[in-house]
């Protein structure tokens, strides 16, 4: 389970690490009400986009200010700025550590080695993996037996963070940059095993509820929705061959209500997908409730929906989708070519 970066860095402060002083807020109503807190911060700040995904920094999920006045602006954009499709928790606004040198360090488990291991490098506030082709004389790895390889001034550091790793049951423990002058961690990834939540009960509240789908993010243009692994995947299969990406992989399994289904592509719309196939094949799932589904989302959104429900009530949801003037097909093949070639039509393949 991932952490926000805030939670991450208070568990760091309580255990000895020093990390930037700062304030999370939710809304803009919080930084008026928390205004002499944040400018106790002094001035530059740095606000940063609560999200669990990576790369904010390339993204546009981080920004500096040099006055209150823009830090409230600048907080105001980052609420509504999603990141890889996601909106941000919160926003942590925090104190500017001035620094010259930027070191990289983590700690994970070794899956092969069965170990627990680290990886150190004075090349920080880049991507390690650049960093470990290019320059692999920059990277050092071990165990916590190895912490004499590392700088002195850092192993004492290095003990406390491995501490804190086995303790609260980490599978990540990521810090980029940390600043070897004020040995500060600027930024702080914190990952945790989800089969240790049962002791680990602080971190319970954090955990994301379980979606009633399953959803993976992808690069491309195209919405996905199935029902079934199977068929989702070669929708996106289709789709590909013939000359578009997909946005996403999400199969609302078997059994689908009319609110799973609404959720779904919700979801999907996150992703800001050019157009969206439904691929349905009704078994246990009525096909009739997704078409109500389909219908709904439709009314409050201009979204470009391309439908195929096959199965149990396709009939009636055949008629649902036609009534209400939206595109539903008989047979994948063509499902897929229509719904292409509206995202070529609109250059968005």
């Amino acid at each position: 389970m991932k952490l926000h970066e805030f939670v991450g860095k208070k568990l760091l402060s309580e255990r000895g690490i020093s990390v930037p002083k700062s304030v999370l807020v939710r809304s803009s109503e919080d930084i008026l009400k928390l205004k002499s807190d944040i400018e106790k911060l002094g001035f530059p700040q740095v606000l940063k986009s609560q999200v669990l995904v990576g790369g904010r920094m390339k993204k546009g999920g981080i920004a500096f200010s040099e006055s209150f006045e823009e830090t409230l602006s600048l907080s105001e954009y980052l609420f509504k700025k999603p990141i890889s499709g996601e909106l941000p928790f919160g926003i942590l606004i925090e104190e500017m550590i001035e620094h010259e040198k930027e070191w990289y360090f983590s700690i994970s488990i070794n899956p092969i080695e069965r170990e627990i291991m680290f990886i150190f490098s004075e090349m920080g506030g880049i991507d390690i993996e650049k960093v470990a082709k290019e320059s692999p004389e920059k990277i050092i790895k071990g165990t916590e037996r190895d912490i004499n390889k590392l700088p002195s001034t850092f192993s004492d550091v290095a003990e406390k963070l491995f501490k804190i790793f086995k303790k609260y049951d980490l599978t990540l423990l990521e810090i980029n940059p940390f600043t070897p002058d004020k040995m500060t961690a600027l930024d702080a990834v914190v990952h945790i095993d989800d089969n240790a939540l049962f002791r680990q009960k602080w971190a319970q509240e954090f955990a994301e509820k379980k979606k009633p789908y399953h959803f993976v993010k992808l690069d491309g243009n195209i919405g996905v929705i199935g029902c079934g692994a199977g068929i989702v995947m070669a929708t996106m299969d289709l789709i590909k061959s013939l000359g578009c990406k997909p946005a996403d992989f999400l199969d609302i399994g078997g059994g689908a209500s009319k609110e799973v289904t609404i959720s779904a592509l919700e979801e999907v719309k996150k992703l800001s997908p050019v157009a969206i196939a439904l691929n349905i094949f009704g078994g246990i799932t009525k096909g009739d409730e997704v078409a109500k589904a389909i219908v709904e989302f439709h009314k409050n959104n201009d979204l470009p929906l391309f439908v195929r429900i096959t199965g149990t009530n396709e009939d009636e949801a055949r008629r649902i989708l036609e009534e209400h003037s939206i595109n539903v097909y008989e047979d994948m093949e063509r499902l897929c070519k229509e719904v292409v070639n509206y995202a070529k039509e609109v250059k968005a393949c």
